[in-house]
């Protein structure tokens, strides 16, 4: 009985000390959505979030922010030499001066080249790229750290660039932003001689390429054309047969001789046959003259084909030659060609020049033309007036939930 008093003792406790926090918790909320409401109105906050942040983008605009002045440059790459005519650009497209003929791809390739790492590591070590972005003169927001990386100073140089191809003309326009007139001009003139450069060294590179490759032609063909030849002359000197065309010729002749000799003979044996004189030592002299024109006939016409005890049949001879000869005769083309495309290669190379070609100069400019101040704060006012109206708007609705 004493321990059921002893717990509702303690829970009445419990309750109490509960219920002053709940009351105390009650009261801090109250304080603080006192406070909310004395000085988070919606002027004060429109203060806070357009107003003043306006006020300061103003300031910075019109006395701290840096002038920028924009130097432009037009041109175009030409390439001069080419043989083939084209009437118009669709004409060329596709093809490359430096790896075949294109105007608008090597338009591409200056471009890219004028935004590439490369030319931020040449214009730094020619001229000081990095020092002319990061001096102290420039304001804190628009200059480059001094202590910036490579990395970041290209990523900075491509904002200061822009690069603009026109395709069918392949016109390239380029302007860069500087901190002072002066400037700018300097570092698009050290930009185009980049480029110009290296337009220079992938061209040289392209003709060195191609004298090269058909270089390479000839020395191949010829190698083949004299081991065609080395093999033709080891056959001739295994068979002891210069021209087995020639040999079979002179022995079909003699072939015929033969035959023309034992028809007379025959004829003139059958007319002694016909006289009764076959006894006679004339006709057996006859018959052997005969018989050893026709062994010599044989052994002639299996020189030339058929079966033969030796096996070296002219027939064989003739087949082998052929084949070696027509290997000679193919190389020996193919040598010549390779000769005259490298004389083409070589005055081809020696004609053809391609370099970039500055049309607009870049001029000295007279006014900034950025930041664009005035364009800059409005739009600042008004996306923190937009931001200010969404946050209100949220909380207004968040305020409503809770009531």
């Amino acid at each position: 009985m004493s321990l059921d008093a002893n717990q509702t003792a303690t829970e009445v406790e419990i309750s109490q000390e509960e219920s002053l926090n709940s009351g105390a918790m009650l009261d801090d909320d109250l304080e603080l959505r006192s406070w909310y409401d004395r000085y988070l109105t919606k002027w004060n906050s429109f203060l806070l979030v357009v107003i003043l942040p306006s006020l300061l983008c103003a300031v910075y605009y019109a006395f701290i922010a840096s002038s920028q002045y924009v130097a432009e440059t037009r041109m175009i790459v030409r390439t001069i030499g080419v043989s083939e005519q084209f009437t118009t650009s669709e004409d060329r497209e596709g093809r490359s001066i430096i790896g075949g003929d294109s105007l608008t791809q090597d338009s591409y390739i200056v471009a890219n080249f004028l935004e590439s790492p490369e030319i931020v590591r040449t214009l730094n070590d020619r001229i000081g790229l990095k020092a002319k972005f990061s001096r102290d003169d420039i304001d804190f927001l628009s200059r480059l750290s001094p202590n910036a990386s490579f990395e970041t100073l290209h990523k900075f140089w491509n904002n200061q660039i822009d690069t603009y191809v026109d395709g069918p003309s392949g016109i390239i326009i380029v302007t860069i932003r500087a901190f002072t007139p002066e400037e700018s001009v300097e570092i698009m003139n050290a930009a185009l001689t980049a480029a110009n450069e290296m337009i220079d060294r992938i061209s040289e590179k392209a003709k060195r390429d191609l004298v090269v490759r058909a270089e390479k032609d000839v020395r191949a063909s010829l190698a083949e054309y004299q081991t065609a030849l080395k093999d033709l002359r080891i056959y001739q000197n295994e068979t002891g047969v210069l021209d087995p065309v020639s040999t079979g010729k002179l022995a079909i002749s003699v072939i015929s001789t033969l035959l023309e000799e034992k028809l007379s003979l025959t004829v003139e044996l059958n007319a002694m046959k016909a006289a009764n004189a076959g006894d006679s030592a004339k006709v057996r002299q006859l018959e052997r003259a005969v018989q050893a024109i026709d062994s010599e006939i044989q052994l002639r016409r299996e020189s030339l084909a058929g079966q033969s005890a030796t096996g070296d049949q002219l027939s064989d001879q003739l087949t082998e030659f052929s084949r070696l000869e027509t290997r000679r005769v193919v190389t020996e083309a193919i040598y010549q060609a390779n000769v005259r495309n490298l004389d083409t290669a070589k005055s081809t190379a020696l004609r053809r020049t391609t370099f970039v070609s500055v049309f607009s100069q870049a001029q000295r400019p007279e006014k900034s033309k950025y930041p664009a101040r005035f364009s800059a704060w409005i739009i600042f006012t008004l996306g923190m007036f937009t931001l200010w109206v969404t946050a209100t708007l949220v909380w207004m609705s968040i305020a409503d939930h809770r009531a």
